[in-house]
């Protein structure tokens, strides 16, 4: 290569911001156009590259692990995946496109003994190695909250991509409350220090799936808290990188996801309906009202709605989704809506909610110092 000529991958594989990398290529601006005031169409593939926004999805602990495994194992191979833990064997077991075992001096592989101090500890041990492969624009953390290596490992992981210039997404399970007062208080601490570093944070109780089915097994009722988790990371990057028929772009996204004020918020639902306008009412609302979440939908301050169907999808159904759920958000909220055509939904269509404004219950409680709610059981009998 010449001085004259410019390595395009360096920009791309770089760990600069957004911004950093467009001022880059724009300075260099490789290919000189034939009229000065337009850009040409290589000039914008080449932009394109360089702006395409890196997303990340990382696993830490055991209950993360798994989810990233999931998500492998339901084809979304173009995700990049990150599995993070203290315990070799479970890490080995499982399946991300790339792994990182922390704290082998202090932890040996073997796991932190359900001790957030030693997944805090293992993460520091590791955190220049962990600050390399943060290379992000967007980082989504999931993991379980209670245990070891989640619970104290994810805060610092956080904290290390933020120093990255990513937007940090966390995800993370709360334990049910029978599993006792000691776990419960071991996943509020961790809240506490997570939220310091998240844009987005959303807990999903685990009491919660007993909404479902009391009698669900165990690993049904686990599958579905990460198929949901799934979904909802699939649909945000599929947002950020694919250019719809109305378009939402990254910058909408951001808007959304990014912190307001001190802590933390988010919201986030995904259902599909056969297209009914009875139905279309009900699925509506009910991706913004995600029974998993219990979000305060009078606290939005921001909304995205994106539509997805097949080419018979009529501007009539997307009106009566986009009406039924501004009618549920506050008249001041900022709403954008989007749609995409996706053959293979058949004559589903999907409909996805993702606001910002609702702090979770058990963000609050974390930023009060008082006790997680839980669902009162009885109630769904």
């Amino acid at each position: 290569m010449n001085n004259d000529e410019f390595d395009l991958s360096e920009i791309v594989k770089s760990r600069e911001s957004v911004r950093s990398r467009f001022n880059e290529i724009a300075r260099h601006n490789i290919k000189s156009n034939n009229v000065s005031n337009l850009d040409d169409d290589t000039y914008l593939a080449d932009l394109l590259k360089v702006l395409k926004i890196k997303s990340l999805v990382i696993g830490i602990g055991g209950a993360g692990n798994n989810t990233v495994s999931r998500m492998l194992d339901i084809d979304t191979n173009y995700i990049d995946t990150l599995a993070i833990n203290t315990d070799a064997h479970d890490l080995y077991y499982s399946n991300s496109s790339q792994k990182l075992l922390i704290g082998k001096e202090i932890c040996n592989g073997l796991g932190s003994g359900n001790d957030p101090r030693i997944g805090t500890a293992a993460a520091e041990e590791d955190v220049d190695r962990l600050s390399q492969v943060l290379n992000a624009d967007v980082v989504f953390l999931t993991f379980g909250l209670g245990g070891g290596t989640g619970t104290g490992a994810a805060p610092i992981i956080a904290r290390e991509a933020k120093k990255n210039n990513a937007m940090v997404v966390s995800f993370c399970s709360v334990p049910f409350k029978s599993e006792g007062v000691e776990r419960s208080l071991r996943a509020r601490k961790g809240l506490e220090e997570l939220m310091k570093y998240s844009d987005t944070l959303i807990p999903i109780p685990n009491d919660n799936l007993l909404r479902f089915n009391q009698k669900l097994p165990i690993l049904a009722g686990f599958k579905i808290m990460d198929e949901v988790l799934i979904r909802c990371i699939k649909e945000i990057i599929s947002l950020i990188n694919n250019c719809g028929l109305i378009n939402i772009d990254y910058a909408d996204v951001r808007k959304v996801l990014e912190k307001k004020g001190n802590y933390p918020s988010g919201l986030i639902g995904i259902t599909e309906s056969l297209g009914e306008d009875i139905d279309l009412i009900k699925k509506a609302k009910l991706a913004l009202h995600n029974p998993l979440l219990e979000p305060d939908t009078k606290k939005v301050d921001k909304c995205i709605v994106s539509v997805s169907g097949d080419h018979q999808l009529s501007l009539s159904k997307i009106d009566k989704i986009i009406s039924t759920i501004s009618s549920e958000i506050p008249n001041n909220a900022s709403l954008k809506f989007g749609t995409s055509l996706n053959p293979a939904l058949g004559s589903k269509i999907r409909i996805m909610a993702l606001g910002r404004g609702p702090i979770s219950p058990y963000v609050q409680a974390a930023i009060d110092g008082t006790e997680f709610p839980h669902s009162n059981i009885s109630q769904l009998k």
